[in-house]
């Protein structure tokens, strides 16, 4: 099992359904030196993560592979070669790493809005100079994956998935992004916390009964929520790494566990489509 060690959580505001309100950089720093000490030495943030890029570089990850998100950009940009290119030199300095392993776009509406031929080009040029492994894009649909592919094959592409949102599987995404080499990146894995506990805001309450059957399906199979979560994604081989947020090392401890388990599992076929649920963007809409 391939993890990245996600950093969404370095912002304290992040999440329906955190444990710690308050995530310090004491825990994040123990959280990193866990991961190194595990061989995790995969790490997912983004420009848009707060400090975390600040942080990360404090803490110290030069043996570490970082994928890091470009942040929207404005559609007056006039030189996207050079303003990409400031913004990865900002980000090794920040981060205190020679190289970025793998960059992605991080809106596809952004990406749609401004001129998408030119920003593949300097994303082109700027991975030919080395100053990246990899290049591709975040997106949350299976349609979106599809339009990219008409005129792109990225290096890679992080989509969601988890037992609630199959769209990449029923419309055959993985094997298809597979059958081209591109790598496939996860996340999304437990829904920001509410695959995870019972409990959870009110506004979720619309979609009680997806939330019934999936933890009377954990409790009837003996089997923490979080693990159950976790093993659901890990059954498919497509993949090539999981993103998961941590809120300390203990947590990622109690992940780690998941190498020892050789049962095999059916899960319940939750297949949710309802996009108010799925994608945490539309949350803030709910009442």
């Amino acid at each position: 099992m391939n993890i990245s060690i996600g950093t969404a959580q370095f912002i304290n505001n992040y999440g329906v359904n955190r444990v710690l309100k308050n995530f310090n950089f004491h825990e994040k720093s123990k959280l990193i030196k866990s991961a190194q000490v595990n061989k995790v030495l995969h790490i997912d943030t983004a420009f848009s993560y707060g400090n975390a890029h600040k942080e990360l570089g404090k803490i110290g990850i030069k043996k570490f592979k970082v994928t890091t998100k470009l942040p929207i950009l404005s559609i007056k940009t006039k030189n996207l070669e050079k303003k990409i290119t400031n913004l990865i030199f900002q980000a090794i300095k920040d981060l205190k790493i020679k190289k970025i392993d793998t960059l992605l776009i991080h809106s596809y509406k952004n990406f749609v809005e401004l001129n998408k031929r030119k920003y593949l080009e300097s994303l082109k040029k700027i991975k030919s100079k080395g100053l990246v492994r990899n290049i591709g894009i975040s997106l949350y649909r299976s349609n979106e994956v599809n339009k990219i592919l008409e005129f792109w094959r990225p290096d890679v592409i992080q989509v969601p998935y988890n037992v609630f949102d199959r769209d990449i599987e029923a419309k055959k995404i993985l094997p298809l992004l597979k059958r081209k080499k591109i790598k496939i990146q996860i996340r999304s894995v437990f829904l920001q916390g509410l695959l995870t506990r019972t409990k959870r805001p009110k506004k979720f309450s619309k979609w009680k009964r997806y939330f019934d059957i999936w933890f009377k399906w954990c409790q009837k199979n003996q089997i923490e929520p979080k693990i159950a979560a976790l093993l659901f994604v890990k059954n498919n081989k497509i993949i090539d790494k999981i993103i998961l947020g941590f809120e300390s090392s203990d947590q990622l401890k109690d992940i780690l566990k998941i190498r020892k388990i050789k049962k095999r599992y059916s899960f319940p076929k939750i297949k949710c489509k309802d996009r108010k649920l799925l994608d945490p963007s539309n949350w803030s809409k709910l009442i």
